[in-house]
């Protein structure tokens, strides 16, 4: 079956100019369901640009490592020369341990624990300053490589990384008991509980359905005892103020809202179309200190 590349959203601001690169900052997230990037122009911290690609039919690396190329070749802005360059990838093989247990030279081995590592995966790790943690994770060593050759330099993490740092700097001043975040992506979503700056669960989940989502927020406030009439639930990520994924939480949730951008940067008029809690991870991956 062949695989579809479709370009789902380019919108970048006039003033930006390809010579001027090396005052910008490029955020990129990659995936199998598909590929978005942003540009944060560094001399009026602003971001000034971002285009989302959806892939179609790709279920392994080999067939994301082949479409990866096309699509870097292909795009003049991917190929320019970066202040900075910052990469999360979407994979769902990752272990946090506390920074006092970690041992880099038993990295695999902690990872071991939870997943089965592919013989071509390759394991990285990141260090969560907020959370005195190590996010440890496994990345198709042929993406890796691509990664590395198409952008020298470029920090990779993972995905969930600079979505904890973040919450964790969102929520650390709030008094609630708990609070909890959904970060609501194509297929998946990931759940999040905090109390002020204690992460007290994290996991994600596949779902069909928007039964599915509920069932699995319900099921983890039910063993954390949490009670759904009195804790609030922030929505962010791929999920619309008008669907049935948003009304059936609502009646499970009474206190839901949707998460906001940080006010660190200024934002061009091309994200005027996009609600703000749209791409809460790409947005705050250069604020986070990875």
């Amino acid at each position: 079956m062949p695989h579809k590349v479709l370009l789902s959203a380019s919108k970048f601001d006039k003033a930006l100019q390809k010579e001027a690169s090396k005052n910008y900052r490029l955020s990129i997230q990659l995936s199998l369901d598909g590929l978005s990037f942003c540009i944060l122009d560094t001399r009026l911290n602003k971001y000034s640009a971002i285009e989302i690609y959806s892939f179609q039919d790709v279920s392994v690396p080999l067939a994301l490592n082949s479409i990866l190329n096309d699509l870097i070749a292909k795009n003049d802005w991917l190929n320019l020369t970066y202040q900075e360059t910052h990469i999360i990838i979407e994979y769902p093989k990752s272990t946090i341990i506390p920074l006092p247990l970690f041992y880099e030279n038993h990295s695999e081995d902690y990872l071991r624990f939870n997943h089965y590592i592919d013989f071509g995966d390759k394991i990285l790790f990141d260090k969560l300053p907020n959370l005195d943690a190590v996010n440890i994770f496994a990345v198709p060593e042929i993406i890796l490589q691509t990664l590395q050759k198409c952008f020298p330099g470029a920090h990779i993490h993972h995905f969930t990384s600079p979505l904890i740092e973040n919450l964790i700097i969102l929520n650390k001043n709030q008094d609630e008991d708990f609070v909890i975040f959904a970060h609501v992506r194509k297929s998946w979503f990931d759940l999040l509980v905090l109390s002020g700056k204690k992460l007290i669960f994290i996991n994600s989940f596949k779902y069909k359905t928007k039964e599915d989502f509920v069932y699995f927020m319900a099921f983890v406030m039910e063993q954390l005892n949490i009670n759904p009439e009195k804790t609030c639930l922030t929505l962010v990520g791929d999920i619309s103020k008008i669907s049935s994924l948003f009304d059936l939480a609502f009646k499970y949730v009474r206190n839901v809202n949707f998460g906001k951008r940080t006010q660190d940067y200024e934002y061009s008029y091309v994200f005027d179309e996009f609600p703000e809690h749209f791409f809460f991870n790409l947005l705050n991956l250069q604020r986070c200190e990875l």
